[in-house]
């Protein structure tokens, strides 16, 4: 099959799934990945069976190589990548660490580029797929002498692989590496005057500041670019999933605390109520910007605005967002730099109030950081639709 047929092929798999959405969100689904890359890469060579795909970036020395081997080529993770950098010669430590309930491999790793005629620098990792459909081997890359300037953009690239459908609600395999798993801490929260008692993990706070730490200077490479709004959507994108990890407990607590009474007040919609208290909890947070400079992400980890930190509109908004996506309800944050606000946005067909219609979904607005509003009330000075970008997460 030729090059522009591959292209073809591929980008008729995006088009049939999450372009509508997403802007450079890559499915294959034959091996049963999603890589939601940041923006302004093509597709520069591929396999007639899509096993092999290779991605440049349009404005960075980046590269990515997508390689699936098959199952019985290699016994685990950690021979793949060592049998991907002796194919590449290329070399690395090689680490182990289990995500998703599957053991795989990572590895800092240096390689020969024999299309760019230099040596290369960056991070690599290796996933067996589901239904034995093999090792999928990623390889994020650029020369070394600018490498150390593209980390966090290459770091990105590999945390940004879903695997399965509860990867789409999980931390990525970089932050995992990085922040693995471990002990949980109590935590108490007063919602519609009841005591909540969940938990959370001891090194949540730190894991998600990790993550929109990382974002925050992969978006900032795109911010007075033609990339800027899908950038900026993907940076919230991509802190919601790993958010979803970490909040799943704590949404059924809640849930399973105000649901009773919330049932009493609206048998018919009674999640409607609680988005409602969700709304009006957020609203009394103490305010406070994360952060007034360039180089630092204006927004609060949802795991420190939990146990009670400062927050903004955009991390209130995310938060009632994510417990509500756990509890089955459709909801998203808007966005807009006119106005510097974000919004939260649920859908209740049947609730009467301001809404920002996408996809052809009319989401009644919330707006958290004004006291006693309700669902469905906006801002006069705000009501521009026009000015509101969706951020959707995945489903």
């Amino acid at each position: 099959m030729c090059m522009r047929c591959v292209k073809i092929a591929v980008f008729s798999i995006i088009i049939s799934f999450f372009s509508s959405v997403f802007a450079d969100v890559f499915p294959v689904p034959e091996y049963g990945y999603v890589i939601d890359f940041p923006e302004g890469f093509s597709l520069e060579d591929g396999s007639e069976d899509l096993s092999m795909l290779l991605f440049k970036h349009t404005i960075l020395p980046v590269q990515v190589l997508v390689k699936v081997w098959q199952a019985d080529s290699y016994s685990s993770a950690e021979a793949a990548l060592q049998g991907t950098f002796a194919k590449l010669g290329g070399s690395g430590e090689v680490a182990s660490l289990v995500w998703r309930n599957r053991n795989c491999a990572v590895s800092k790793m240096t390689l020969q580029n024999v299309a760019l005629k230099s040596q290369c620098t960056g991070w690599s990792c290796v996933i067996p797929l589901a239904e034995k459909k093999g090792w999928l081997t990623l390889l994020s890359y650029a020369p070394t002498e600018v490498a150390y300037d593209c980390e966090q953009f290459l770091l990105s690239v590999l945390d940004a692989v879903m695997t399965d459908r509860g990867s789409y609600r999980d931390c990525g395999i970089i932050t995992t590496y990085a922040y693995p798993s471990g002990p949980k801490k109590d935590l108490t929260l007063t919602i519609a005057g009841k005591k909540i008692k969940t938990q959370i993990g001891l090194d949540d706070d730190t894991a998600s500041q990790f993550v929109i730490d990382r974002e925050w200077a992969v978006f900032t490479l795109f911010a007075n670019t033609k990339y800027a709004i899908e950038a900026w959507e993907r940076f919230y994108r991509m802190i919601a999933r790993d958010s979803m990890g970490r909040t799943k407990k704590i949404a059924f607590d809640i849930q399973n605390a105000l649901f009773a009474d919330a049932q009493k007040k609206d048998a018919a919609q009674p999640l409607a109520v609680i988005a409602q208290e969700l709304l009006s909890w957020t609203q009394y947070f103490k305010y406070e910007r994360a952060s007034e400079t360039a180089d630092k992400a204006d927004f609060a980890s949802i795991p420190s605005v939990l146990a009670g930190g400062s927050s903004d509109c955009d991390s209130r908004s995310m938060l009632i967002a994510l417990l509500l996506r756990h509890m089955g309800v459709d909801a998203c944050i808007f966005i807009s730099a006119e106005y510097s606000h974000a919004m939260l946005g649920v859908a209740f067909p049947e609730k009467q109030g301001q809404t920002i219609h996408v996809d052809g979904v009319d989401y009644l607005v919330g707006e958290t950081t004004a006291k006693n509003l309700t669902l469905g009330m906006m801002d006069a000075s705000m009501q521009d639709r026009d000015k509101w970008y969706p951020v959707m997460f995945y489903e």
